[in-house]
Protein backbone atom coordinates (compact mmCIF):
# COMPACT_ATOMS: atom_id res chain seq x y z
CA UNK A 1 0.00 0.00 0.00
CA UNK A 2 1.50 3.13 -0.78
CA UNK A 3 2.18 5.86 1.61
CA UNK A 4 0.19 8.39 2.23
CA UNK A 5 1.08 12.43 1.28
CA UNK A 6 0.79 15.02 4.46
CA UNK A 7 -2.11 16.33 2.51
CA UNK A 8 -3.62 13.07 1.93
CA UNK A 9 -3.58 12.36 5.48
CA UNK A 10 -4.90 15.42 6.60
CA UNK A 11 -7.69 14.49 3.49
CA UNK A 12 -8.31 11.35 5.62
CA UNK A 13 -8.11 12.01 9.55
CA UNK A 14 -11.22 14.89 8.02
CA UNK A 15 -13.00 12.04 7.11
CA UNK A 16 -12.43 9.46 10.28
CA UNK A 17 -13.46 12.77 12.54
CA UNK A 18 -16.80 13.38 10.62
CA UNK A 19 -17.62 9.24 10.85
CA UNK A 20 -16.03 8.74 14.67
CA UNK A 21 -16.52 12.38 16.24
CA UNK A 22 -19.17 13.77 13.65
CA UNK A 23 -18.96 16.94 15.76
CA UNK A 24 -15.70 17.93 15.45
CA UNK A 25 -15.53 16.04 12.18
CA UNK A 26 -18.42 18.92 10.49
CA UNK A 27 -16.31 21.77 11.73
CA UNK A 28 -13.46 20.34 10.44
CA UNK A 29 -14.92 19.79 7.00
CA UNK A 30 -15.14 23.32 6.93
CA UNK A 31 -11.71 23.92 7.76
CA UNK A 32 -9.05 25.00 4.55
CA UNK A 33 -5.87 22.71 4.53
CA UNK A 34 -3.14 24.89 4.43
CA UNK A 35 0.69 23.62 3.71
CA UNK A 36 3.11 25.68 5.63
CA UNK A 37 6.71 25.73 3.62
CA UNK A 38 9.46 27.23 3.77
CA UNK A 39 10.19 30.04 6.21
CA UNK A 40 6.25 29.69 7.19
CA UNK A 41 6.75 25.59 8.03
CA UNK A 42 9.81 27.22 10.64
CA UNK A 43 7.76 28.93 12.00
CA UNK A 44 4.61 26.18 12.59
CA UNK A 45 6.15 23.20 14.59
CA UNK A 46 2.99 21.10 14.07
CA UNK A 47 -0.34 22.79 13.42
CA UNK A 48 -1.37 26.64 13.52
CA UNK A 49 -4.93 28.04 12.65
CA UNK A 50 -5.99 31.67 11.86
CA UNK A 51 -9.51 33.55 12.07
CA UNK A 52 -10.13 32.59 8.71
CA UNK A 53 -10.67 29.08 9.48
CA UNK A 54 -7.37 28.09 7.59
CA UNK A 55 -6.16 24.64 8.87
CA UNK A 56 -2.47 25.31 8.36
CA UNK A 57 -0.09 22.11 9.04
CA UNK A 58 3.40 21.23 9.07
CA UNK A 59 4.18 18.45 6.12
CA UNK A 60 6.94 16.82 8.66
CA UNK A 61 5.16 16.68 11.46
CA UNK A 62 1.86 14.78 9.60
CA UNK A 63 3.76 12.73 8.27
CA UNK A 64 5.23 11.68 11.49
CA UNK A 65 2.21 11.79 13.59
CA UNK A 66 -0.04 8.38 13.75
CA UNK A 67 -3.64 8.80 12.91
CA UNK A 68 -5.30 9.24 16.91
CA UNK A 69 -2.73 12.08 17.03
CA UNK A 70 -3.65 13.73 14.02
CA UNK A 71 -7.27 13.19 14.41
CA UNK A 72 -6.68 15.08 18.43
CA UNK A 73 -4.90 17.97 16.95
CA UNK A 74 -7.16 18.76 14.47
CA UNK A 75 -9.99 18.30 16.54
CA UNK A 76 -7.99 20.92 18.89
CA UNK A 77 -7.81 23.70 16.22
CA UNK A 78 -12.01 23.46 15.81
CA UNK A 79 -12.34 23.88 19.40
CA UNK A 80 -10.47 27.17 19.06
CA UNK A 81 -12.36 28.45 16.61
CA UNK A 82 -15.52 27.24 17.74
CA UNK A 83 -14.94 28.80 20.82
CA UNK A 84 -13.61 31.97 19.09
CA UNK A 85 -10.51 31.55 21.19
CA UNK A 86 -8.71 34.06 18.36
CA UNK A 87 -11.13 36.92 19.06
CA UNK A 88 -10.96 36.92 22.69
CA UNK A 89 -7.56 37.07 23.34
CA UNK A 90 -7.66 41.16 23.48
CA UNK A 91 -4.59 42.33 24.80
CA UNK A 92 -3.44 39.80 26.60
CA UNK A 93 0.23 38.15 26.06
CA UNK A 94 -0.68 35.89 23.12
CA UNK A 95 1.96 33.10 24.70
CA UNK A 96 -0.05 32.64 27.73
CA UNK A 97 -3.40 33.03 26.57
CA UNK A 98 -2.31 30.55 23.85
CA UNK A 99 -1.10 28.11 27.21
CA UNK A 100 -4.83 29.15 28.41
CA UNK A 101 -6.84 28.25 25.94
CA UNK A 102 -4.77 25.13 24.76
CA UNK A 103 -5.35 24.08 28.47
CA UNK A 104 -9.54 24.04 27.93
CA UNK A 105 -9.51 22.89 24.93
CA UNK A 106 -7.31 19.97 25.84
CA UNK A 107 -9.55 19.37 28.79
CA UNK A 108 -13.32 19.56 27.03
CA UNK A 109 -11.40 16.63 24.31
CA UNK A 110 -10.17 14.49 27.34
CA UNK A 111 -13.88 13.08 26.96
CA UNK A 112 -13.37 12.17 23.51
CA UNK A 113 -10.13 11.28 22.56
CA UNK A 114 -6.38 10.21 24.40
CA UNK A 115 -4.43 13.31 24.50
CA UNK A 116 -0.35 13.36 24.28
CA UNK A 117 0.93 13.46 27.76
CA UNK A 118 3.41 16.88 27.00
CA UNK A 119 0.63 18.76 25.71
CA UNK A 120 -1.14 21.27 28.04
CA UNK A 121 -3.35 20.26 31.13
CA UNK A 122 -3.32 22.53 34.57
CA UNK A 123 -5.85 19.96 36.90
CA UNK A 124 -6.16 23.09 39.13
CA UNK A 125 -8.42 24.66 35.84
CA UNK A 126 -10.37 22.70 34.59
CA UNK A 127 -13.85 23.46 34.04
CA UNK A 128 -12.71 26.93 34.39
CA UNK A 129 -12.82 29.95 31.30
CA UNK A 130 -9.54 30.47 29.47
CA UNK A 131 -10.00 34.14 30.68
CA UNK A 132 -9.94 32.97 34.47
CA UNK A 133 -7.00 30.34 33.73
CA UNK A 134 -5.09 33.35 32.23
CA UNK A 135 -5.16 35.16 34.84
CA UNK A 136 -4.15 31.99 37.11
CA UNK A 137 -0.97 31.68 35.05
CA UNK A 138 0.03 35.09 35.50
CA UNK A 139 -0.54 34.79 39.39
CA UNK A 140 1.29 31.51 39.30
CA UNK A 141 4.88 31.65 40.76
CA UNK A 142 5.80 28.18 39.42
CA UNK A 143 4.21 28.83 35.79
CA UNK A 144 6.74 32.23 35.87
CA UNK A 145 9.40 30.24 36.47
CA UNK A 146 9.05 27.36 34.39
CA UNK A 147 6.33 28.31 31.33
CA UNK A 148 6.12 24.98 30.41
CA UNK A 149 5.90 23.82 33.69
CA UNK A 150 1.96 22.32 32.87
CA UNK A 151 3.08 21.32 29.03
CA UNK A 152 4.15 22.55 25.65
CA UNK A 153 1.52 24.34 23.22
CA UNK A 154 2.03 22.50 20.38
CA UNK A 155 0.37 24.74 18.00
CA UNK A 156 0.36 28.33 16.42
CA UNK A 157 -2.57 31.02 16.84
CA UNK A 158 -2.85 33.68 14.31
CA UNK A 159 -5.00 36.54 16.06
CA UNK A 160 -5.79 38.99 12.87
CA UNK A 161 -4.44 42.23 12.21
CA UNK A 162 -1.54 44.13 13.92
CA UNK A 163 -1.44 41.27 16.24
CA UNK A 164 2.45 39.41 16.73
CA UNK A 165 1.84 35.45 15.79
CA UNK A 166 3.03 33.87 19.36
CA UNK A 167 4.04 30.08 18.33
CA UNK A 168 5.21 26.82 20.89
CA UNK A 169 6.29 23.07 19.99
CA UNK A 170 8.88 21.27 21.19
CA UNK A 171 11.16 24.04 19.12
CA UNK A 172 9.77 26.84 21.68
CA UNK A 173 9.87 28.41 18.78
CA UNK A 174 8.29 31.92 18.48
CA UNK A 175 6.31 32.98 14.92
CA UNK A 176 7.41 36.11 13.72
CA UNK A 177 4.50 36.89 11.14
CA UNK A 178 2.77 40.40 11.97
CA UNK A 179 -0.44 41.15 11.04
CA UNK A 180 -3.18 39.43 9.10
CA UNK A 181 -2.62 35.56 8.56
CA UNK A 182 -0.60 34.71 5.65
CA UNK A 183 -2.62 32.21 4.75
CA UNK A 184 -5.70 34.03 4.16
CA UNK A 185 -6.87 33.71 0.58
CA UNK A 186 -8.14 36.88 -1.16
CA UNK A 187 -11.89 37.45 -0.57
CA UNK A 188 -11.29 34.85 2.41
CA UNK A 189 -13.46 36.18 5.28
CA UNK A 190 -13.80 35.11 9.16
CA UNK A 191 -14.78 31.57 9.73
CA UNK A 192 -18.52 31.53 11.37
CA UNK A 193 -17.85 29.88 14.25
CA UNK A 194 -21.75 29.82 15.80
CA UNK A 195 -23.33 28.58 12.70
CA UNK A 196 -20.69 25.96 12.18
CA UNK A 197 -20.96 24.86 16.23
CA UNK A 198 -24.52 25.03 15.57
CA UNK A 199 -24.86 22.74 12.41
CA UNK A 200 -22.06 20.45 13.75
CA UNK A 201 -24.15 19.73 16.56
CA UNK A 202 -27.52 19.28 14.61
CA UNK A 203 -25.25 16.85 12.35
CA UNK A 204 -23.69 14.71 15.75
CA UNK A 205 -27.09 14.30 16.89
CA UNK A 206 -28.47 12.74 14.23
CA UNK A 207 -25.76 10.81 14.55
CA UNK A 208 -26.44 9.83 18.15
CA UNK A 209 -22.95 10.72 18.62
CA UNK A 210 -22.68 14.32 20.35
CA UNK A 211 -18.81 14.63 22.54
CA UNK A 212 -19.64 14.68 26.40
CA UNK A 213 -19.97 17.82 27.65
CA UNK A 214 -20.37 19.87 24.57
CA UNK A 215 -23.69 20.81 25.11
CA UNK A 216 -22.89 22.58 28.54
CA UNK A 217 -20.08 24.31 26.53
CA UNK A 218 -22.22 26.03 23.97
CA UNK A 219 -25.31 25.71 26.00
CA UNK A 220 -26.04 29.67 25.26
CA UNK A 221 -25.61 29.01 21.52
CA UNK A 222 -27.51 25.73 21.31
CA UNK A 223 -30.63 26.27 23.77
CA UNK A 224 -30.91 30.09 23.18
CA UNK A 225 -33.63 31.77 25.47
CA UNK A 226 -35.71 33.72 23.56
CA UNK A 227 -35.84 37.23 24.94
CA UNK A 228 -39.28 37.90 27.39
CA UNK A 229 -39.62 40.80 25.77
CA UNK A 230 -40.11 40.12 22.36
CA UNK A 231 -42.49 36.83 23.62
CA UNK A 232 -44.68 39.70 25.24
CA UNK A 233 -45.06 42.15 22.51
CA UNK A 234 -45.62 39.12 19.90
CA UNK A 235 -48.45 37.94 22.55
CA UNK A 236 -49.68 41.54 22.74
CA UNK A 237 -49.87 41.68 19.21
CA UNK A 238 -51.80 38.48 18.82
CA UNK A 239 -54.67 39.32 21.49
CA UNK A 240 -55.82 42.25 19.21
CA UNK A 241 -58.55 41.54 16.61
CA UNK A 242 -58.18 43.83 13.73
CA UNK A 243 -60.14 44.49 10.59
CA UNK A 244 -60.38 46.02 7.57
CA UNK A 245 -63.07 49.08 6.70
CA UNK A 246 -63.59 50.77 2.87
CA UNK A 247 -65.54 53.36 4.66
CA UNK A 248 -62.42 55.30 5.66
CA UNK A 249 -59.37 55.21 4.09
CA UNK A 250 -56.34 54.81 5.75
CA UNK A 251 -54.13 57.56 6.60
CA UNK A 252 -51.25 56.51 4.17
CA UNK A 253 -53.66 56.78 1.26
CA UNK A 254 -52.83 60.68 1.11
CA UNK A 255 -49.40 59.98 0.73
CA UNK A 256 -48.85 57.09 -1.55
CA UNK A 257 -51.77 58.27 -3.67
CA UNK A 258 -54.23 55.66 -3.96
CA UNK A 259 -57.17 54.15 -1.73
CA UNK A 260 -56.17 52.17 1.03
CA UNK A 261 -58.79 50.51 3.88
CA UNK A 262 -58.30 51.67 7.46
CA UNK A 263 -57.50 49.33 10.22
CA UNK A 264 -60.37 48.85 12.21
CA UNK A 265 -59.52 47.81 16.08
CA UNK A 266 -61.30 46.41 18.39
CA UNK A 267 -60.93 47.48 21.99
CA UNK A 268 -59.54 45.49 24.59
CA UNK A 269 -58.57 45.29 28.36
CA UNK A 270 -55.44 44.46 29.51
CA UNK A 271 -54.64 44.11 33.57
CA UNK A 272 -51.02 43.54 34.51
CA UNK A 273 -50.75 42.10 38.16
CA UNK A 274 -47.37 43.07 40.06
CA UNK A 275 -46.52 40.73 43.27
CA UNK A 276 -44.71 43.43 45.30
CA UNK A 277 -42.97 40.84 47.94
CA UNK A 278 -40.06 41.98 49.12
CA UNK A 279 -37.97 39.51 46.86
CA UNK A 280 -37.91 40.94 43.70
CA UNK A 281 -35.76 44.18 43.39
CA UNK A 282 -36.48 47.66 42.02
CA UNK A 283 -34.49 46.66 39.24
CA UNK A 284 -36.65 44.04 38.36
CA UNK A 285 -39.89 46.07 38.49
CA UNK A 286 -38.80 49.12 36.54
CA UNK A 287 -37.46 46.80 33.78
CA UNK A 288 -40.67 45.12 33.63
CA UNK A 289 -42.73 48.22 34.09
CA UNK A 290 -41.13 50.15 31.26
CA UNK A 291 -41.04 47.36 28.71
CA UNK A 292 -45.35 47.04 30.02
CA UNK A 293 -45.65 50.80 29.70
CA UNK A 294 -43.52 51.19 25.81
CA UNK A 295 -45.78 47.90 24.72
CA UNK A 296 -49.26 49.57 25.76
CA UNK A 297 -48.37 52.87 24.22
CA UNK A 298 -47.39 51.33 21.10
CA UNK A 299 -51.52 50.35 20.76
CA UNK A 300 -54.61 52.69 20.64
CA UNK A 301 -56.75 50.06 20.88
CA UNK A 302 -55.61 48.43 23.85
CA UNK A 303 -56.54 50.07 27.73
CA UNK A 304 -54.55 48.73 30.23
CA UNK A 305 -54.61 48.56 34.03
CA UNK A 306 -52.17 47.69 36.82
CA UNK A 307 -52.95 45.86 40.12
CA UNK A 308 -50.35 46.29 42.84
CA UNK A 309 -51.03 43.40 45.35
CA UNK A 310 -49.26 40.97 47.79
CA UNK A 311 -51.84 39.51 50.02
CA UNK A 312 -54.52 41.88 49.19
CA UNK A 313 -55.20 44.15 46.33
CA UNK A 314 -52.94 47.75 47.52
CA UNK A 315 -53.55 49.90 44.44
CA UNK A 316 -54.95 49.72 40.74
CA UNK A 317 -53.25 52.38 38.09
CA UNK A 318 -54.27 52.86 34.35
CA UNK A 319 -51.81 53.12 32.64
CA UNK A 320 -52.17 56.03 30.17
CA UNK A 321 -48.96 58.99 29.33
CA UNK A 322 -48.94 60.39 32.89
CA UNK A 323 -47.96 56.64 33.93
CA UNK A 324 -44.68 57.00 35.88
CA UNK A 325 -42.94 53.01 35.66
CA UNK A 326 -40.08 54.04 38.30
CA UNK A 327 -42.67 55.27 40.71
CA UNK A 328 -43.87 51.35 41.64
CA UNK A 329 -41.33 49.78 44.11
CA UNK A 330 -42.04 46.45 46.00
CA UNK A 331 -43.02 47.09 49.52
CA UNK A 332 -44.84 44.50 50.65
CA UNK A 333 -43.22 41.33 52.67
CA UNK A 334 -44.77 37.95 53.95
CA UNK A 335 -47.38 35.81 52.33
CA UNK A 336 -48.41 36.74 48.38
CA UNK A 337 -51.56 35.40 46.58
CA UNK A 338 -53.04 36.76 43.01
CA UNK A 339 -56.90 35.71 43.97
CA UNK A 340 -56.93 39.34 44.97
CA UNK A 341 -56.93 40.48 41.40
CA UNK A 342 -58.85 37.79 39.42
CA UNK A 343 -61.29 39.25 42.33
CA UNK A 344 -60.93 42.29 41.02
CA UNK A 345 -61.56 41.59 37.46
CA UNK A 346 -64.45 40.14 38.44
CA UNK A 347 -65.57 42.75 40.27
CA UNK A 348 -65.16 45.28 37.68
CA UNK A 349 -66.78 42.99 35.54
CA UNK A 350 -64.07 43.64 32.92
CA UNK A 351 -65.68 41.31 29.97
CA UNK A 352 -63.39 42.48 27.18
CA UNK A 353 -60.26 41.16 29.00
CA UNK A 354 -57.98 39.22 26.38
CA UNK A 355 -55.26 38.43 29.21
CA UNK A 356 -53.70 38.89 32.41
CA UNK A 357 -50.04 39.56 32.77
CA UNK A 358 -48.66 38.68 35.84
CA UNK A 359 -45.07 39.62 36.80
CA UNK A 360 -44.10 37.85 39.94
CA UNK A 361 -40.78 35.47 41.68
CA UNK A 362 -43.29 32.69 41.63
CA UNK A 363 -43.99 32.08 45.47
CA UNK A 364 -47.87 33.01 45.02
CA UNK A 365 -51.02 31.60 45.35
CA UNK A 366 -53.05 30.92 42.50
CA UNK A 367 -57.09 30.02 41.59
CA UNK A 368 -57.64 26.35 41.31
CA UNK A 369 -60.64 26.55 38.92
CA UNK A 370 -60.06 27.87 35.18
CA UNK A 371 -60.02 30.77 34.23
CA UNK A 372 -61.75 32.09 30.50
CA UNK A 373 -59.02 34.10 29.80
CA UNK A 374 -54.96 33.61 30.09
CA UNK A 375 -52.50 34.65 32.39
CA UNK A 376 -49.41 35.21 31.36
CA UNK A 377 -46.90 34.66 33.79
CA UNK A 378 -43.38 36.59 33.58
CA UNK A 379 -41.20 35.17 36.18
CA UNK A 380 -38.15 36.38 37.75
CA UNK A 381 -34.79 35.68 37.31
CA UNK A 382 -34.44 33.92 40.70
CA UNK A 383 -37.91 32.78 40.77
CA UNK A 384 -39.99 29.93 40.79
CA UNK A 385 -41.89 28.42 38.32
CA UNK A 386 -43.67 25.19 38.53
CA UNK A 387 -46.34 26.99 41.38
CA UNK A 388 -47.85 28.84 38.25
CA UNK A 389 -47.23 25.83 35.86
CA UNK A 390 -50.16 23.84 37.10
CA UNK A 391 -52.62 26.81 36.76
CA UNK A 392 -54.69 25.69 33.46
CA UNK A 393 -54.85 28.24 30.14
CA UNK A 394 -51.31 29.73 31.62
CA UNK A 395 -48.26 31.09 29.60
CA UNK A 396 -45.15 31.14 31.68
CA UNK A 397 -41.65 32.88 30.42
CA UNK A 398 -38.37 33.24 32.46
CA UNK A 399 -36.21 36.26 32.78
CA UNK A 400 -32.95 35.74 32.26
CA UNK A 401 -30.18 36.38 34.75
CA UNK A 402 -28.30 38.89 34.32
CA UNK A 403 -24.47 38.81 33.31
CA UNK A 404 -21.49 40.90 33.33
CA UNK A 405 -19.38 38.83 30.87
CA UNK A 406 -19.38 36.21 28.70
CA UNK A 407 -19.58 32.82 30.71
CA UNK A 408 -18.62 30.49 28.04
CA UNK A 409 -14.83 28.47 27.57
Amino acid sequence: MAKLTPREKIAKARINLLTEHPFFGCIAMRMVPREATGELAKAIPALAVDIYGNLIYNPKWVAQADSEKLKCGIAHEVLHLALEHLQRKGSRNPRTFNIATDAQVNYILSGSFHIPNNWVRIPEMEGKSAEETYDWLIRNAKFQKNPHAFGRSFDVHYYGSKQKTQGGGKSGKQGTFKGSSPFRAPGQQPFDAKRAVVEAHNFAKQQGNVPAGIERVFGDLLNPVMDWKEILRRFLVSIIPHDFTYTYPAKKSYSVGYYMPKIVRERVELVIGVDTSGSISDEEYAEFLTEIYALTRQFDALRAWLCICDCELKDVFEIDENFDPYSIKGRGYGGTSSLPVYDWIKKEKMNNIKVLIYFTDGYIDIPQEEKPFPTLWIITANGREDTVKQMKNAIVIKMPKRRGRRDDW
